[in-house]
């Protein structure tokens, strides 16, 4: 069996994966990234291909250069999104929301592989063909045990960096409470219910679609939606997801079903050839990121971390950051010496506090778990009556929104105006009465309350490790109180 020891290890050649261990490796220490799949598909997944402000180097941390892999014409392929559009078609809704920054869609493929080959020039070694099949602790996480390319290997390292994707296996192996913490272990593994299931295909249609300058979403049953989002003209990823605290849906011919009923799909084929660049599914994080992303020897970055939008799944930027807090974490720690749960704290309070986006995705998923207690043909009544500066806050097309202040979700009679343009008949067809349009309506402002709530006590995130359990025990005092105003039965309380 071969044997490596290193500085950091990091699991996964994603997103965050790469800003990792591109900013560790650029800081001089000692880095291996392992990536299960071949080189040719290092780093690949199926996701919507959305991405903001890619040349804007404010937007995106550490040595990894985006603006150099925004001009790479194989990796930005349609710059021209300029807005969000919302449709129901059963209701005859189309609701546009603008971008306050400029947003992208991307090749997944050639973007992944700019991001390794960027890691790799800021001098991370990486080992492909590798699936970690246990981990290694004695006090702390101390290394992983690897088949790489049929060949057992040991990685030790004073750091492992889990940047495996939502739902990682890395924390399935890890035994937390046998960890040398100075209290209960701060880190725990996310229940499978907080996850969301989505696949995509690549098609080509025969003509230009009306809708190229836009990325445009559907509801879909089961807390679900359904997306078109143009490449090109006549290349659109079209895809589906739902959250899996839900009945599953048959995803393949769910969305099936909805490309065959429209017009400008028909006679389109998915691009190329049945591959895997063209067809793909995945796992997503749809809940507030971790409330500690580390433990002694080991931090969790990206999916991982639930760094994702707990509402759309969006997740590239919170990768991008996450990715490289978890790198910056680990060079500190090894340079002190100290790589405990109190010496790799800085990426927790780096991402509640200085950065500060973990925190805005942690109260925003206060509408996610609002949304799961309103019956879903109800919930789309509430979406169709919502002017587009609300659902635009919702779904958070920008970090910051007027504030986070919403002047219609303060008066329930410029609500009643907003009902009245739809006449009763219009929900009658999805069974949905007014009274309980106007009780969902409530629901929502009350949300909003507890949005704010959330988000004031996340930025008050510890500094140290040494007050979490006074600040978790606040948060958790939150939790009790929404889930008492949203009358959840405990068997139905998210966390």
């Amino acid at each position: 069996m071969g044997r490596n020891q290193h500085d950091v290890v990091v699991v996964g050649g994603g997103i965050a994966g790469c800003f990792a261990a591109a900013t560790a490796a650029a800081d001089g220490l000692d880095v291996v990234q392992l990536e299960r799949k071949s080189r040719e598909w290092g780093g690949f997944i199926a996701c919507g291909d959305a991405i903001k402000s890619p040349r804007d180097p404010s937007k995106y941390p550490g040595p990894i250069d985006m603006d150099a892999i925004a001009d790479d014409e194989a990796v930005l392929v349609d710059n021209n999104i300029d807005r969000i559009e919302f449709w129901d078609e059963q209701l005859g809704v189309r609701k546009a929301l603008p971008y306050d920054e400029s947003s992208n869609v991307v090749d997944r493929y050639e973007f992944g592989q700019r991001l390794l080959e960027q890691a790799a020039a800021c001098g991370a070694k990486q080992h492909y063909d590798t699936v970690v099949n246990e981990v290694i602790q004695n006090g702390r996480v101390t290394g992983v045990e690897a088949v790489r390319s049929g060949e057992p290997v040991t990685y030790e390292c004073d750091v492992l960096i889990d940047a495996a994707g939502a739902q990682s296996i890395l924390q399935d192996l890890i035994d937390f409470e046998a960890l040398e913490t100075p209290g209960d272990p701060t880190f725990e593994v996310p229940h499978y219910t907080h996850f969301g299931s989505a696949y995509r295909e690549i098609i080509e249609t025969e003509e230009p679609v009306a809708y190229h300058d836009a990325i445009v979403g559907k509801p879909l049953e089961e807390l679900g939606y359904l997306w078109y989002f143009p490449r090109t003209p006549t290349e659109i990823n079209v895809g589906l997801g739902f959250q899996m605290n839900k009945e599953p849906i048959p995803l393949v011919d769910r969305l099936r079903r909805d490309l065959e009923n429209r017009p400008e799909f028909r006679g389109a084929t998915v691009a190329e050839k049945f591959d895997e660049k063209n067809k793909l599914g995945s796992a997503i994080a749809l809940r507030r990121p971790l409330d500690s992303m580390v433990a002694p020897g080991y931090l969790a970055a990206g999916g991982a971390a639930g760094t994702t939008h707990p509402i759309t799944g969006k997740g590239i930027r919170g990768a991008a950051y996450s990715g490289y807090s978890a790198g910056r974490a680990a060079v500190e720690a090894v340079e002190d010496g100290d790589v405990s749960e109190a010496g790799l704290w800085e990426h927790n309070r780096w991402l509640y506090r200085e950065h500060g986006e973990a925190a805005k995705l942690a109260a925003w998923d206060a509408y996610n778990v609002a949304a799961s207690s309103i019956d879903v043909n109800v919930l789309r009544a509430v979406t169709a009556v919502l002017p587009e500066r609300e659902l635009r806050e919702i779904v958070g097309t920008s970090m910051e929104v007027d504030g986070l202040k919403s002047k219609v979700l303060v008066g329930t009679g410029v609500l009643k105006n907003l009902v009245a343009e739809y006449r009763a008949g219009t929900f009658e067809r999805l069974g949905v009465s007014n009274g309980e349009l106007y009780e969902a309506i409530l629901t929502v402002r009350k949300t909003r309350n507890y949005v704010s709530a959330y988000e004031r006590r996340y930025e008050a995130y510890p500094e140290d490790r040494s007050s979490f359990e006074r600040w978790l025990s606040a948060r958790d005092r939150i939790d009790r109180e929404f889930y008492r105003e949203l009358e959840l039965a405990p068997s139905d309380h998210k966390y």
